[in-house]
């Protein structure tokens, strides 16, 4: 069962990750809480708000759609099961977006562990298990 998960964070494409973090914190008061690097060595940074919601900032890859900048690409969802949570989706049948679960060894002190959902809105909904 995928309900009542706790919000891990949103996924924000952005055109200047570094701009848009500075503004963010400037702005609205948001803290760094971690800047990675993706396998493709794009800057990946995560801000928290006062109230606890975390958002990843992240560059858009080539050929996708220029007007994602600046939306909320994808909804994040806490899991501690992963591989649990991918089988249910699929018993479900809902549609895969990733290459199955996929792995990001650089993220966080151990990594993570994810995969995505379609949502009929558009976005997409990750369940990720920081290792």
């Amino acid at each position: 069962m995928i309900k009542d998960r706790r919000l891990g964070h949103l996924g924000m494409a952005s055109r200047d990750v570094d701009a848009t973090v500075a503004w963010y914190v400037d702005v609205l008061g948001f803290e760094k809480i971690g800047e990675f690097k993706a396998p493709n060595g794009n800057d990946i940074k995560f801000i928290r708000n006062k109230e606890g919601c975390i958002y990843e900032i992240f560059p858009s890859e080539d050929g996708e759609d220029a007007g994602a900048y600046g939306k909320i690409d994808h909804y994040c969802f806490e899991s501690e099961d992963v591989e649990k949570d991918y089988e249910y989706c699929l018993e479900q049948g809902y549609t895969i977006t990733t290459e199955g679960i996929e792995e990001l060894p650089g993220l966080w002190e151990r990594g993570v562990r994810f995969f995505k959902i379609g949502a009929p809105t558009g976005q997409q909904v990750e369940f990720c298990q920081i290792l």
